[in-house]
Order: C-alpha cells, then sequence, then structure tokens
C-alpha cells in the first residue's frame, strides 16, 4: 500500500518552511525530510498554520464567501481547526488519498480506510455542498509487488513442467520447506522431519500459541502474529510433504493439485531465490498481470462496499518520467547523489548542513530499516556506497529480475519516499487541500506529517491486539466476508459510522450488537413510515417536531465537529425512541413525515442506501419492502388473514359465512416463475381455511393456521406479517434478528425436547431396573440362607450375617420393593 507518509515531496509553499527556511528549501522534498523539518519546527508550524488558516478564513468572509464552521481533526497540528478551503469561492477541495498496493485480495481492514474516507467524501458533497476533486493512486509497482509478481510467475513455469509430484520435486519442496523454517521459524531445526513438525513446533513455539510474547517482547503483538502465520504457512507444508513421503495412492492430478495448493507459500520464496533474477524483466506482463487482476479486484470490491468511485485514479506505473524529474531536482539541489550502480539516496548530511538537525527523526530511520527487510525481501541490497545508514533512496537501480524506466542514471524504479510526490503535483498542483490515508497501509507504526493543509489520517482496524494486515495474513478478505454473508455493506458502514473515523477500530461482539441493533431500529422506523396510516390524522401536536428541530440542530453540530458520525448516529437513534414511545393518535403526521424524509436523507448522505441520492424524495432505504413479483399475493394473503384472525378472536367467533366471504377474492391466473412460491402459500392457506367452515372448532383452528402462515410458511421465504392492535399487518422482510431470534427459539425448544428425552430414558431405565423381584435379587450363592421376604440370613459360608449388614441389606431390599412394584404396575396398563 503507498503509505501516506511517500505522499509530499511538494514545495512547501504554505507550511513554516516558507516562512522560515532558506530559499533553497523551496523545492519537491521527500515526505522523511518533511517529517524531520515538522520536528524541528512543529511549534511554528502549528501557530501559522492555525494563524494562516484564520487569515483564509477572514479574507473568505471579506470575499462575502460564506463557510460553514466545519472544524477538522488535522494531524499536521493535532487539533482541530476551521476547515477553509484554498479555493477563493469557498467550493473547490481538492482531495489527494492513498490508494491500494494490488498484489493481493483486499481485507476489512482496507475496507475501513476506504469506506471511512467515503463517508467524509460524502458528508463534505452531499451535506456541506463542496466541490469534491477526489483523486487516489493505485500502487502497481513496488518491492512487494514486483517479488509477489515474480514469485508468482515463477511458481506458475514450475507447476506447468511438473504436473505430477515426482522424487525430484519432493526433494525441491523439502529444501523450500527447510530454507523457510531457517529463516522464519529459527526454534526449529532447519532438517527437522516434516512428519514431526507439528509436535516440535507445537513445543518450541508453546508460549506463542498460547498467546504470549516471544523472548524479548513486554507482550504479544505483531511479532508473534507473523510467527503465528508462519507456523501455518509451514503446518500446512509439512502435512503435505509428509503424506506424499508415505502414499500417494488415488488420482495423481488431484494429489498434484493439493500438494501444490498447501506447499505453495514455502515453494513461493525459495523457487525466487533460484531463479528470480533470471527473468526477463523487460517483459512487463510479468507483472501487470498481476497488479491488473488486483485493481479490478479493488474496485470491485469497493463498489460492492457503496464506496464512490475516485474522480481520478493515478498508477506509478504510468508516471514513471516524473518521478525521475522528481529526483533528478532534488539532485541538482544537491540534496541527492548519485551511486556507481544507477541509484540514488537522499543525503541526509547535506541537510544536516544546511541546518536542519535529523537526529531526531532516528527512530523513524531505524523502523524504516526494519521494514526495509520484512518488506522487501530478497529484493533488498546491501550497498556500501551510501553515504550514511540513514540515507535511504528516492530511486533504484532495477537489478536482474526487476522492471525499470529510463532515467539520467539508467535504468531504475522509484525509491519508497517519492511516487506519491508526483503523483500529486501531477494533477493537483502544488498545493491541495486534504491527503487522506490509513495506519493500516504503511507498517512502521509511527505517525509521520504530511505537507499539506489537512491531513486526514483513518483509524486502523485490529484483531486480537493485532493490527490487521496482508504481511499478517491476519485477515479476512472483502469478498470473503461479503459472499459468507458475515457482513453486508450497510452493516460494516453502520459499524465504522458508530466508531469515528480517526480512532482505531476493533471489531468487537458489543460492536458487531449495537450495529445490528441500530440497523434493525431504523428498519423498523422506515417500515412504519411506509405504512400510510402512519402519516395520516389531523393532530396538531407540537412536541415532535420540536424534537426534530433539535435533533437537525445537534446532527449539524456534529458534523461540523470534525465529523462526528457517532454523534449523529445517537442523535437519529434518540429521534426515534421518542417517535416510538410517543402517542400515535396525538402526532402532526406532517411532522412524522418530516422526520421520516430527514432520517432518509442523512442515511442516503452516509451511504447507507446503495445508490440512492442524498435528495431522493422516497422515504426509507432498501431491504424493507418486499419482491415486487411476490405482492400480488403477498397483500392478498395478508390481508384475508387479517380479516379471519380479528372475527377468530372475537367474542362471537367466526361464522360459516364470514370464512366464505374471506376467502372469495379473486387472484391473478398466471403466476410468473419467482412468484410460485408465495402463490402456493396463499393457496394453501385458502385451501385449508375453506375446508374448516364446518369444523366445530373453526375459529381455534383458523388462528393456528394464522399463526402458522406467519411463523413458518412465509417466515421460510423472508417474508414477516408483523400483527398490530387495531391495525392491518405490516408485510416485512424478514430481519437478522428475527432469524435469530427463531434460532433461540428452536434451540431452545431442542434443548428441551433432549432433556425431556434424558428424563424419559431415566425413567425408563429405573423401571427397567425394577424387572427384578425383591423377593428373588438376593437369591445367589453370595448367601446360603434366605427368610421368607427373600432377606439373606447366612453368607456363603453359613455364618450368620451380621445386624449391620442386615440392616444395608433391607434398606437395599426395600427399595427395590417399590420398583418392582412400579414395573408391575406399568405392565398392567
Amino acid at each position: 500500500m503507498t503509505r501516506w507518509t511517500d505522499s509530499f515531496a511538494l514545495p512547501l509553499l504554505f507550511g513554516p518552511l516558507s516562512l522560515y527556511a532558506p530559499p533553497s528549501l523551496s523545492l519537491f522534498l521527500p515526505a522523511q525530510v518533511a517529517v524531520s523539518v515538522f520536528l524541528h519546527f512543529s511549534r511554528l508550524r502549528q501557530a501559522h498554520v492555525l494563524s494562516s488558516t484564520a487569515a483564509m478564513a477572514a479574507a473568505s468572509s471579506a470575499a462575502g464567501v460564506e463557510l460553514p464552521s466545519l472544524q477538522i481533526w488535522n494531524s499536521l497540528t493535532k487539533s482541530k481547526t476551521p476547515f477553509v478551503p484554498i479555493d477563493p469561492a469557498g467550493k473547490k477541495v481538492s482531495w489527494y488519498a492513498c490508494g491500494p498496493t494490488v498484489y493481493d485480495d483486499s481485507h476489512l481492514g482496507h475496507a475501513r480506510n476506504y469506506v471511512s474516507t467515503d463517508i467524509i467524501r460524502r458528508i463534505m458533497r452531499d451535506y456541506f455542498k463542496f466541490d469534491v476533486n477526489f483523486v487516489m493512486n493505485i500502487t502497481d509497482v513496488d518491492d512487494k509487488i514486483i517479488l509477489r509478481a515474480r514469485q508468482q510467475y515463477l511458481f506458475n513455469e514450475y507447476v506447468a513442467v511438473n504436473l505430477t509430484i515426482t522424487p525430484e520435486v519432493l526433494d525441491t519442496v523439502k529444501k523450500a520447506y527447510a530454507a523457510y523454517l531457517k529463516k522464519n521459524l529459527s526454534l526449529l531445526d532447519p532438517e527437522l522431519p516434516a512428519a514431526q513438525y507439528q509436535k516440535e513446533v507445537e513445543k518450541a513455539y508453546a508460549t506463542v500459541l498460547s498467546g504470549g510474547a516471544l523472548p524479548g517482547n513486554e507482550k504479544a503483538g505483531d511479532d508473534e502474529a507473523k510467527v503465528k502465520m508462519h507456523i501455518k504457512t509451514v503446518a500446512s507444508a509439512a502435512a503435505v510433504l509428509s503424506k506424499a513421503e508415505g502414499s500417494t495412492a488415488g488420482d495423481p492430478a488431484l494429489f498434484a493439485e493439493s500438494f501444490y495448493t498447501n506447499a505453495q507459500d514455502v515453494l513461493l520464496p525459495y523457487l525466487d531465490s533460484l531463479k528470480g533474477s533470471s527473468i526477463d524483466a523487460d517483459d512487463h506482463s510479468i507483472f501487470t498481470k498481476l497488479t491488473k487482476k488486483y485493481e479490478d479486484r479493488f474496485m470491485k470490491d469497493m463498489r460492492d462496499l457503496n464506496v464512490l468511485d475516485p474522480d481520478e485514479l493515478t498508477r506509478v506505473t504510468e508516471y514513471g518520467a516524473e518521478i525521475a524529474d522528481f529526483v533528478e531536482r532534488i539532485v541538482k539541489n544537491k540534496y541527492g547523489y548519485v551511486t556507481e550502480d544507477g541509484s540514488v539516496y537522499f543525503d541526509i548530511s547535506a541537510f544536516e548542513a544546511a541546518g536542519h538537525p535529523y537526529a531526531r527523526l532516528e527512530p523513524w530511520s531505524r523502523s524504516d530499516n526494519k521494514l526495509a527487510a520484512e518488506g522487501e525481501g530478497s529484493l533488498i541490497t546491501k550497498t556500501t556506497e551510501k553515504r550514511s545508514a540513514s540515507d535511504f533512496a528516492l530511486w533504484k537501480s532495477s537489478k536482474p529480475g526487476e522492471p525499470s524506466w529510463s532515467s539520467a542514471w539508467g535504468k531504475g524504479r522509484p525509491g519508497w519516499h517519492i511516487e506519491c510526490s508526483a503523483m500529486a503535483s501531477a494533477r493537483l498542483g502544488k498545493q491541495m487541500d486534504i491527503h487522506s490515508g490509513s495506519e493500516a497501509y504503511w507498517d512502521d507504526g509511527h505517525q509521520h506529517e504530511q505537507w499539506v493543509n489537512y491531513f486526514l489520517h483513518m483509524g486502523h482496524l485490529s484483531i486480537q491486539g493485532s493490527k490487521m494486515s496482508k504481511s499478517l495474513k491476519n485477515f479476512t478478505t472483502i469478498r470473503e466476508a461479503l459472499d459468507r454473508k458475515d457482513w453486508t455493506p450497510r452493516s460494516l458502514r453502520i459499524v465504522f459510522l458508530l466508531g469515528g473515523w480517526k480512532e482505531g477500530c476493533e471489531i468487537t461482539d458489543e460492536l458487531v450488537s449495537s450495529g445490528n441493533a441500530w440497523e434493525d431500529k431504523v428498519n423498523n422506523f422506515f417500515l412504519k413510515m411506509k405504512d400510510a396510516a402512519a402519516l395520516q390524522g389531523s393532530a396538531t401536536d407540537t412536541t415532535f417536531g420540536a424534537d426534530l428541530d433539535a435533533a437537525k440542530a445537534a446532527v449539524h453540530k456534529h458534523l461540523c465537529d470534525s465529523f462526528n458520525t457517532p454523534g449523529v448516529m445517537q442523535t437519529i437513534s434518540e429521534l426515534i425512541t421518542k417517535y416510538n414511545s410517543a402517542d400515535k393518535a396525538i402526532l402532526n403526521p406532517k411532522d412524522v413525515e418530516a422526520a421520516a424524509r430527514w432520517v432518509t436523507s442523512l442515511v442516503n448522505m452516509l451511504g447507507l442506501n446503495g445508490a440512492t441520492p442524498a435528495d431522493s424524495t422516497e422515504i426509507g432505504w432498501s431491504g424493507i419492502d418486499v419482491p415486487e413479483e411476490a405482492k400480488p399475493f403477498l397483500y392478498p394473503l395478508s390481508s384475508m388473514r387479517d380479516t379471519l384472525r380479528q372475527a377468530a378472536r372475537s367474542k362471537q367467533g367466526i361464522s360459516p359465512q364470514q370464512i366464505e366471504e374471506a376467502v372469495k377474492e379473486t387472484l391473478p391466473s398466471e403466476v410468473i416463475e419467482s412468484a410460485k412460491p408465495y402463490a402456493e402459500v396463499l393457496s394453501n392457506f385458502r385451501s385449508k381455511v375453506s375446508s374448516l367452515k364446518s369444523s366445530d372448532s373453526a375459529g381455534k383452528d383458523i388462528l393456528a393456521l394464522c399463526d402458522r402462515v406467519r411463523d413458518i410458511d412465509l417466515f421460510d421465504l423472508g417474508i414477516y406479517l408483523e400483527d398490530r392492535d387495531n391495525l392491518p399487518a405490516l408485510v416485512r422482510p424478514v430481519t437478522r434478528d428475527m432469524i435469530q431470534a427463531r434460532e433461540e427459539k428452536e434451540a431452545r425448544a431442542k434443548q428441551k425436547l433432549l432433556e425431556k428425552q434424558k428424563r424419559e430414558q431415566e425413567a425408563l431405565k429405573q423401571l427397567e431396573k425394577g424387572k427384578l423381584s425383591h423377593l428373588e435379587m438376593f437369591r445367589t450363592n453370595e448367601y446360603s440362607a434366605w427368610d421368607d421376604e427373600g432377606l439373606p440370613t447366612r453368607d456363603a459360608a453359613g455364618e450368620e450375617l451380621t445386624k449391620s449388614r442386615t440392616k444395608k441389606l433391607r434398606k437395599d431390599w426395600e427399595r427395590q420393593k417399590k420398583a418392582h412394584e412400579a414395573w408391575l404396575a406399568s405392565q398392567a396398563k
């Protein structure tokens, strides 16, 4: 993922450098330098940005431009600052956002960033009425992409010529397995036989597997998550290796497919270490085949989540010349130097010699070194030509097996800290209003700053205390989550709205429950608003109208307070609560309708209603209506049921004439295929009701049929009839909560039945024990004499039994007597 730390190597025309730095610094600087300068000038910048914003606001006011009282949490100032666009007219807003690094499917961590960004973008566009130009980049070349694409190419090539698992293939995979162990699971012997892997890894990494930390770490985090990922990866390979070494009976082709699937992740880096430098890097299709695939999948995922497309999309591969020009200008200004291999490094010493301390940036430098080792893998190359260990590459000389672009220093490719600079300035110029990114998409864990007016830093998504990331493989992809119906685009967006945009988000059961409750509450509200009866009448009570005005004011305040969506969601919920608890008979229907339209406009504006525009005049959101093809059958069925149910519940009871009158309605003669299930339910219901006309228990039986058609027949088709006192039943889709409630009810009933069966079995078991007569129970070779009741008097040796033993036997005899009498009684039935 393009790091938002990369983004501005732009002219610093509005930060403190323009006021306090030497003229020579009016150049395109990489982001790390901007961070260093920020550290040096942080107080000056904060004061300047705040005063500059105030000056811009004053200028806008003097020019007659009326700006909303919007304040945004700005990572540049670490405070909320008034939002004042660069545009003198106060309308146009330029926004540059870090997009994905496209080498794998997008996961829920990406959804967190892009959905949250989309929410703010919609609020600015639809609520504050700004004309937003939203530009997003696609990182389609970096070290991870090159490595992944190259590995996949080599793997496919290897499989194509090794379609069966031969001894040579096994030997290659064993070497790959050993190399993977050596690099990633150092507590294990690389020569460990695959068959012993599971036992030994559980022993060596017992602490980590039980949730503890690695030696030297205070608590478990990303390092431990990565170790668990490696353990799982090797486990798959070890299992299939053991199986291959034992027996390969069965279909060789099927076994080969399973073998390669499970061994792939250990085989990929090994094949790359052998042949990575030998591929034809001038064949860019090796790399673009991967990136195009995942870019397309990313865009589909975003559209499935109802995220608006960018106004413009930029790709790193399309800006090679611009990036090279950026780097060349830095070299000309003596802040960069060229090594013999054609790489270009930023010169930290030259920067410091110009009077700008860099020492305080060292924590970032150390972290970047670690990140490089983890992220670049085999691509990282140690060089003795760097003048300082802290210097970093602006331009990398392309090595064998890596794609390249032409530059003044030969074939090469962008470094980490420059590509966004070229793309952002090319599309939006030397200044822009907003830059956004996410901690989830850069991996060093530190906060860097950007040289823009407003930086919006989206909080990341975490799982069990560890950040969700591709490198940790601790993620659920967006398409998996949607396909499994773990989430819907609406339910996921609701969770993010409830949590705010800049704070970290950990999805917990409590948060999911809160989101479901909020969605169901709004669902029920819209269903009531769809009912014409709720919007009719002539009552003139103004209390709810005042509640609506107060809610509007509260939402405006929340949105102006740095897009405080949790506050907005709470306000919507509170207004609905007030409606639900109000006496509907005295509510002014105009106020009710106004509330329905206002809540609708908000959920539309927040992106909770698909592509429906914020100013749509239709009340409610999608999902609360039943299928169109079902309506010709559902509404007559509901009406028929209402009539029958009301008559059956009356004191007079239902008459045969009432039954005949209720079921006589003419229905459509032609039924399309998709409507047949609904037509069948209606037909069956009408037929069963008709058969009860002459029944003495017609009322009771009809009520049972009404319950069944509601709770089973229609429910199984996803339709629910919500009965209401003195009003027609609401015809509505089944909700998630309804399904859960029914499942819980069925589970309780099943548990109750199991307990009953257990009690019955126990009773039968006890009853069976009584089959033996108490008169015969002791007549065994353990005793030699008995009295008239069958109680023993002497043991097998002829000795008289002690009184204590006789007393105990008498108690057993009496229990058996009762049991036997019960058994005899059961036989007589």
